[in-house]
This record gives C-alpha cells, sequence and structure tokens, in this order.
C-alpha cells in the first residue's frame, strides 16, 4: 500500500500524547519530505532513518516520501520517532506484511546498523499506551525488572527487523531475560550508628522518616548536620511498585537509560544553582532538582549561601506537590513530592555576647536576609544540632536497620489508615485522623496563642504528633506526642530573629 499509519507518543513533561504517523509514496523525484519539522530535526530523522532500513536488509524506496505528524509536536528529541517511521516506510512500500492487527505504539530510536536505542520520555509514554489500553514497544534497554507494568502492556526489542518480524507475526517479543547491566553509583547514605550523640536530633530524623516530614537542622559547623542528613537514605522504607515507577519515569526525562538498581533519589545541589535549575525549564524542555528528587529527598546545605529567589521557589511546589511552568506557548507540569532536608548555621551563633543583645540587622548578618518567615514556616520539624557536651565518642547506638524497621511498621500504619503518609495530611485528613481530648486541645490551643504559633504550624504539630503516635503503635494521639511535636519547632526562634530584625 502506498500509504501507512503508525502511532507513537509525543512526552512534553510527565504527558504523553498519541501521535499518528503518516506516511505517503507516491510517483514523482525521489525524495523524504517531512512536513512541519524543521531542516535540522529533518536531517536528522532522514539519515537515522534511511541507514537503519538498509542495514536492516530492507530497501529505502527511490521515490517521493511525504511524512505528516499529526497532531504536530515539538520535537526536542526526535530520536523516539525513528522506529516508527521506518516502520510507517516498510508498510507502506510493502516490504513488511501486517499481520498484527490491534492498537500498537512504538516508541524507539534507532541506531545506524538497525538496533533500537531507549529514548527520553518512554516510561512516560509506556504508562500511557498502559491507560489507552494499547500495546508499545519500545527498546530492550528500559526492561528493568523491578519494573511491573499491566500486562500485555510493554513489548521490548533489539533492533528493527525483529520488530517488522513480530508485526509479520513471525517471532513474539518477550521481557524475560532480558537485563541491564548499569549500575547507579554508591549510595550517599551512612550508617546512623556512627553519629556520635545527637540524640535529639536523631529522634527528629527517625520521626520524618516515618511520617514524610521535611526537616531543618540548625547549628555551628562541625556538629554532623550533614553527615545526619545522608543518614536519612539508609532508614526510609523500601521503595513500593508506585514509588518505583515514579521514579523511573522522572529519571527517564533527563537520559534515556535506566540505571539499576532503583533507589531513592538524594538530590544535593550546589547552592550557587539557579531558581530555572530547582524547578525546571521549558526551553530547553528539563526537569529540575526538585523534580528530580520526586519520592525521594532533596538537600539544601548551607541554606544561607543559596538565592532568595531559588528558596522562595520551593514553597508553593512543597506543598502541592508538583511544580507548573507556564510560559508563552507552552505549560509543562513535572512532579515534586520530594522530602526537604536544610541545614544552616545561623550567624548569631559567632555573633559577641553584646552584640547578640542588640537589636540589629548586624546581630544576625545580611545573608539571613533570604530566609524568609514563610519558608521555614513549611518546615514540619525544626531541631538545633549542637555540639555533644560530654565528647563522648561512643559508637553504642541503633544501627541504621533496626530504626529502619520501626519506620516501616509506622509507614505502613499510615497507608493502611489514610492511604498516604502523615506529611501530606490535607486539612479535612488532619481532623479526621489527628483527633485530640477536649483536654488536650484546650493545652494545645494555650500554647499556639502563648508561643504565637500559625494556622501551618497548628497543622505541622498535629501531623508530627501523629507519626510519633505511629511509632509507638498506639491508636489516638496522647499529650507526651503532642509534647514532643512542640519540641521540634526550632524555627520559632528563627521567625522571632526575623520579625525583630525588621521592627
Amino acid at each position: 500500500m502506498p500509504l501507512a499509519e503508525v502511532c507513537t507518543r509525543y512526552v512534553v513533561g510527565m504527558n504523553a500524547t498519541l501521535v499518528t504517523v503518516e506516511i505517503d509514496i507516491s510517483q514523482g523525484l525521489p525524495g523524504f519530505i517531512l512536513i512541519g519539522l524543521s531542516d535540522s530535526t529533518s536531517r536528522g530523522i532522514r539519515a537515522r532513518v534511511r541507514s537503519a532500513v538498509q542495514n536492516s536488509g530492507y530497501q529505502f524506496p527511490t521515490r517521493k516520501i511525504t511524512l505528516s505528524l499529526t497532531p504536530s509536536p515539538r520535537l526536542s528529541d526526535t530520536n523516539g520517532y525513528d522506529l516508527p517511521i521506518a516502520l510507517a516506510i516498510l508498510i507502506a512500500s510493502g516490504q513488511v506484511q501486517l499481520k498484527r492487527h490491534g492498537n500498537v505504539e512504538f516508541y524507539a530510536g534507532l541506531s545506524l546498523d538497525g538496533s533500537l536505542t531507549s529514548c527520553k520520555g518512554a516510561i512516560s509514554a509506556i504508562l500511557a499506551a498502559a491507560d489507552a489500553k494499547h500495546q508499545i514497544i519500545v527498546a530492550q534497554q528500559l526492561f528493568s525488572p523491578e519494573l511491573i507494568f499491566t500486562a500485555g502492556t510493554v513489548r521490548y526489542a533489539e533492533n528493527l527487523r525483529q520488530v517488522c518480524r513480530y508485526l509479520e507475526d513471525k517471532v513474539i517479543l518477550s521481557p524475560n531475560e532480558l537485563m541491564v547491566s548499569t549500575k547507579k553509583p554508591d549510595s550517599p547514605s551512612i550508617d546512623l550508628q556512627t553519629i556520635v550523640g545527637q540524640h535529639h536530633a536523631k529522634r527528629a530524623l527517625e520521626i520524618a522518616a516515618a511520617g514524610g516530614h521535611s526537616i531543618l537542622m540548625v547549628g555551628p559547623p562541625g556538629t554532623g548536620k550533614t553527615t545526619l542528613a545522608r543518614c536519612l537514605p539508609s532508614i526510609l522504607p523500601e521503595l513500593t511498585l508506585e514509588e518505583k515507577i515514579a521514579i523511573a519515569q522522572v529519571e527517564n526525562l533527563s537520559k534515556s537509560h535506566l540505571e539499576q538498581p532503583l533507589s531513592r533519589p538524594f538530590r544535593s545541589p550546589h547552592h550557587s544553582i539557579t531558581a530555572a535549575g530547582l524547578i525546571g525549564s521549558t526551553h530547553p524542555e528539563s526537569p529540575g532538582e526538585m523534580t528530580l528528587a520526586h519520592r525521594g529527598i532533596l538537600f539544601l546545605d548551607e541554606l544561607l549561601e543559596f538565592d532568595k529567589k531559588t528558596l522562595d521557589a520551593l514553597r508553593t511546589p512543597l506543598e502541592q506537590g508538583y511544580v507548573l511552568l507556564s510560559r508563552a506557548r507552552t505549560q509543562v507540569i513535572y512532579p515534586a513530592r520530594f522530602q526537604l532536608v536544610a541545614a544552616t548555621n545561623l550567624p548569631y551563633y559567632y555573633a559577641p555576647p553584646e552584640l547578640k543583645a542588640k537589636n540589629t540587622r548586624s546581630a544576625l548578618g545580611k545573608s539571613v536576609e533570604i530566609l524568609s518567615a514563610a519558608l521555614i514556616d513549611r518546615f514540619q520539624l525544626s531541631v538545633e544540632v549542637s555540639a555533644p557536651l560530654d565528647g563522648s565518642t561512643s559508637l553504642d547506638n541503633e544501627p541504621s536497620r533496626t530504626v529502619r524497621s520501626r519506620i516501616s511498621l509506622a509507614r505502613a500504619r499510615q497507608i493502611k489508615r489514610q492511604g498516604v503518609e502523615n506529611a501530606l495530611l490535607d486539612y479535612s485528613e488532619i481532623r479526621r485522623y489527628c483527633q485530640l481530648t477536649p483536654e488536650d486541645w484546650d493545652w494545645l490551643k494555650d500554647c499556639l496563642h502563648r508561643l504565637s504559633l500559625s494556622h501551618r504550624t497548628y497543622h505541622h504539630i498535629l501531623r508530627v504528633a501523629r507519626t510519633i503516635t505511629d511509632l509507638k503503635g498506639e491508636p489516638e494521639i496522647t499529650r507526651e506526642a503532642l509534647q514532643e511535636a512542640l519540641s521540634y519547632r526550632y524555627t520559632e526562634r528563627i521567625v522571632q530573629y526575623l520579625t525583630q530584625m525588621y521592627q
């Protein structure tokens, strides 16, 4: 047949839109016309497809070939369209007899020898095909034994000829016995047992891990703030299948291959990062550190060194769980459900006593101005990390695996009860799952009034108290849990300092 249609996907952010590749082969001077694409983009596709078809044992038609993509996408990464274009040409020229009928999509690049190459956004294309109840063929490099998609959705192939034989019903594509050798570098996590002292900070870290809470650590240099943060991955629960797929999908947005084994991301950007580097960009389409930390940890060390605009970009995604980038002709949504961990040392630690007593801007230093009260109020836990008083070097502490077992049980209780971690409870869920006795409510209300705590802080205290109760295995929030949750509000002191600066 001189005309053929093949389906693929156009990936923007996390969305994968169905695209139809139409090929027409007609009489006329030999040529390969790609409608709606720039010359540079067309040259790359033409060169790869022509070489792959010829090196796979097929003939590239010496006739007039016209290509059209509907709807016409803005191609930033064109490799994923190589396979569907090559297949459409072979079907239209009659070299491949299509015997497998049904809704089949294709998303893979082509090497010059006809081998399939993995592409950015392929995991998003697989998920979209599963939602549409379509089958999709991708490169075998994307296979991961840890990812389980809807049965019958995805097929992995090695080269163009193998895909053609599958469409002719001559072979069966299966993911069995496919393995990926790419390995991730060593994990940045450190065993909690190596931390000397800091029992209050380690307890706060355990609560943060159990409930998915954001945490801010404040203290002078050398007290172990960074080391504590790098212990967090070692005590977090094992990844669920849903989390593995979400992490793989985000990882596949920035690189074409998947590194094995899949693990929670731990992103620690340098303080010189820009706001665009943190939240992502649309031209070119690139996820930021927030998105790359999705379902993992975003660690901001030396918080005071970051630019104010960069830190303010954290505020909305931290509560919504996604980043919405709107530009003139583009709107992209990136997921950003991360656990924020930050460490800083405030300048008042180093000021002389007579300067600390003065209510002046110099007492805190100009660098503290970048911390807005609205940002630090969003940390659900905050603790002071000071030097151990006894100077003990004993390592007689709990190892990470012991703490991790408690955290896993507490997290399981949360998922069974409400379906999400305590840190993600909305206002209606807080009223339902964080109920207090009349006496405890009166006590907490009095504390809120005397300490001038915000409404957001009130909800933070209830979420953290709910996590403390889950760690103990108790059904209801107790006064003791409320008191402990209130002790992790070191940010209120910082807010007072910031407020006094401008009085």
